[in-house]
């Protein structure tokens, strides 16, 4: 049902800036997603605007000119962990200057943490999970209804006595909730419309590789069964997939009306199902896209006809999660990779050309010196492309950093949310250990000791991803950092985000310290700043 009211809803969404030294770009589907399916309920009573900070590097003092101009109802951040000051930065600054506007905040970042995010006082809402169809029902009900939140799934909201939340199954008092993503057919294609591609194809993307002029990441499905610690886990261990049609109905959108020319497929497991798979595969075919898969195979499970319409369908690049080759620590993980069959499946994809990357981590919870070095000189020895060696981070909100509390919780306390290219991790103080330089030598002997690896290297990388590599190896360096403008001191109420550590238990979320005021349910004008 379109929603009605005397004035149009205005809504901005932002993908806030990283702080990363390796800073990569990619369209974030989760927030064209949210612009589709509000459309789909508002129709023509909403205006939207979009704004990925990352692109040019704006910072949280840059949104004060679109909030003058547009003045929008609601802002709606989406967030990983590593973007969780910047992301409180932003809300902290719209509460401080435009109290009226509705803050709201969903992603990574608000996946089983919500505990220490409402402790800020910055957000009136907050979406644990899939907010596809949550999202705009709760401001339908907020702004044209009857205001009633309190079954609405995955939510937690500020009310005039505190904060209340939904979880992700129940309600209070256990009543069943709306707003759940079923059918992913269901969805409409994300707001392709609101995306300069150009500007993304100028700058490092999630593959680190660009042989077409235009590309676009895709969704084919959501959720992994596996029960690898380390995972978000933010879709789910129920594996839900778009039928091949609904697919290639978007890839032909993004084909005949963006010009798109290569895709990069992203699901937590496109093989998951392989007949579903071939079936993409072959109705990809005929529109001779370029494919990579930065994250979305997992490759124990492909066999060599697998590989075979992979390849036909165009895909030209893959990375592979290998984390470890230690059965004891796969075991630890959970991910429970059989290594043989992985590399059967490197194998088959080197031998028709394709660029396989592996992602490793080291320095997981009780690893040894000897365990990091059997992962590091497998991956020397294997026929890899391209590695990956990342430190390991604890997240929070998953069985990993329960993990790393159990082995030293000392370590943990001394840890704030940094990149993989900090000089110093969790790992590295708990065991007094210097993981850093032994990431950094396995990087060198990888690619500097093999004559055929880096041929390989120069034969397929397009002068357009070997300036991108440029460009991320002197920031990554220091060479050429990113200049930016010196940031205010962070306030004493967004303290918490910056720690990896948090002493109070993800739970029931308490009063924050922000009196508990909420924008008024009837649409009118954006307050004007306040000093």
């Amino acid at each position: 049902m379109i929603a009605t009211g005397p004035e149009k809803l205005r809504i901005l969404l932002i993908k806030p800036y990283q702080t990363t030294t390796a800073l990569i770009h990619m369209p974030p589907l989760g927030l064209l997603y949210l612009a589709s399916t509000l459309r789909q309920r508002f129709g023509d009573t909403l205006e939207i605007r979009f704004i990925d900070q990352r692109l040019d590097q704006r910072r949280y003092w840059d949104i004060d000119g679109v909030m003058d101009e547009f003045r929008p109802h609601v802002i709606g951040i989406s967030a990983l962990n590593l973007e969780a000051e910047e992301s409180g930065r932003i809300a902290h600054r719209v509460k401080q200057r435009w109290p009226n506007t509705l803050t709201v905040l969903g992603g990574p970042l608000a996946h089983g943490g919500t505990a220490r995010l409402v402790d800020t006082g910055v957000y009136d809402w907050i979406f644990d999970g899939e907010a596809d169809y949550a999202f705009p029902l709760a401001l339908e009900r907020h702004f044209r209804g009857n205001g009633q939140l309190d079954d609405i799934v995955g939510l937690t909201w500020r009310d005039a006595d505190g904060y209340r939340t939904n979880g992700c199954s129940a309600g209070p008092g256990g009543k069943p909730l709306v707003g759940a993503v079923e059918n992913l057919d269901d969805i409409p294609f994300p707001a392709w419309d609101l995306v300069d591609f150009d500007a993304y194809a100028e700058r490092p993307n999630m593959a680190a590789m660009l042989r077409g002029k235009r590309y676009a990441p895709i969704f084919t499905s959501r959720g992994c069964p596996f029960l690898c610690t380390y995972c978000h886990d933010i879709f789910g261990k129920k594996f839900r997939w778009r039928s091949p049609e609904n697919v290639l109905a978007e890839v032909r959108l993004l084909r005949e009306k963006y010009g798109v020319d290569e895709l990069q497929i992203v699901d937590d497991i496109f093989n998951m199902n392989s007949g579903r798979m071939k079936e993409i595969c072959r109705g990809l075919a005929p529109f001779h896209f370029k494919i990579t898969f930065p994250n979305g195979l997992r490759a124990d499970i492909l066999d060599e006809d697998d590989v075979e319409a992979l390849t036909s369908a165009g895909m030209y690049f893959t990375a592979v999660a290998i984390e470890t080759v230690t059965p004891r620590l796969q075991d630890l993980i959970k991910k429970r990779l059989r290594l043989d069959a992985l590399k059967r499946s490197v194998a088959w994809m080197a031998q028709r050309g394709v660029v396989v990357k592996g992602f490793f981590m080291i320095g997981f919870p009780t690893e040894t010196v000897d365990e990091i070095k059997a992962t590091i000189n497998w991956a020397i020895d294997s026929q890899l492309t391209h590695a990956g060696f990342f430190q390991v981070v604890p997240q929070p909100g998953t069985p990993l950093y329960e993990q790393a509390k159990r082995e030293n919780e000392t370590a943990l306390e001394k840890m704030i949310l940094l990149d993989q290219y900090s000089p110093t991790c969790w790992y590295q103080e708990a065991y007094k250990i210097d993981l850093m330089k032994m990431r950094r030598n396995a990087i060198r002997t990888f690619y500097l000791t093999s004559p055929r690896r880096m041929w390989r290297i120069w034969k397929n990388t397009s002068w357009t991803s070997l300036v991108q590599g440029l460009k991320l190896f002197l920031n990554i360096s220091g060479i050429a950092p990113r200049q930016d403008r010196a940031e205010e001191p962070l306030p004493e109420a967004l303290q918490s985000l910056t720690r990896l550590y948090s002493t109070e238990e993800q739970g029931e979320p308490q009063a924050a310290r922000q009196p508990a005021t909420m924008p008024v349910v009837e649409l009118a004008p954006t307050a004007a700043p306040v000093g």
